[in-house]
């Protein structure tokens, strides 16, 4: 694969992951049971009423957790426009929107059953999953200085 097709390969991947990222905030991420027809904040509030916690998270936490997804899709955008998908700007970014994607799919999965998780949280680790294969393993290394032929 040509460096050029890596390239293309690689802002494609890097567009669409972070176009589900923003996408999965419209989706509903409970399929069945309390909060499957809310989102974000809302959303956390409705599994908490019904007396659902995890220790150590509280509504407020996991609320800005699952506010992060769709902002990390956000900044893959722009990461993607200034420095391309191979900057390190945008690998920041793709490990940052990982790491929010696992750890609200699993807050919410936690509290609600992983069972009843919804599109949206599906879509989020697709939209993550897609960035960063896109800025870690498909786009093309810069050269450095070190690097030898």
């Amino acid at each position: 694969m040509t460096v050029d097709r890596r390239r293309v390969v690689a802002d494609a991947l890097v567009v669409l992951g972070g176009a589900a990222l923003v996408a999965s905030a419209f989706a509903h991420w409970v399929s069945e049971g309390a909060g499957s027809g809310l989102r974000g904040h809302a959303l956390v509030d409705a599994i908490i009423a019904v007396g659902r916690h995890l220790p150590g998270l509280s509504a407020a936490r996991i609320t800005v957790l699952w506010y992060l997804v769709p902002a990390s899709g956000a900044a893959s955008w722009v990461t993607l426009g200034l420095r391309g998908a191979g900057s390190r700007a945008t690998r920041i970014v793709a490990i940052v929107a990982v790491v929010v994607t696992v750890g609200s799919v699993a807050a919410i999965g936690g509290l609600v059953g992983y069972s009843k998780l919804g599109f949206g949280a599906g879509l989020a680790l697709t939209g993550a999953c897609a960035l960063g294969v896109g800025a870690w393993v498909v786009a093309p290394r810069r050269a450095t200085a070190r690097t030898r032929v």
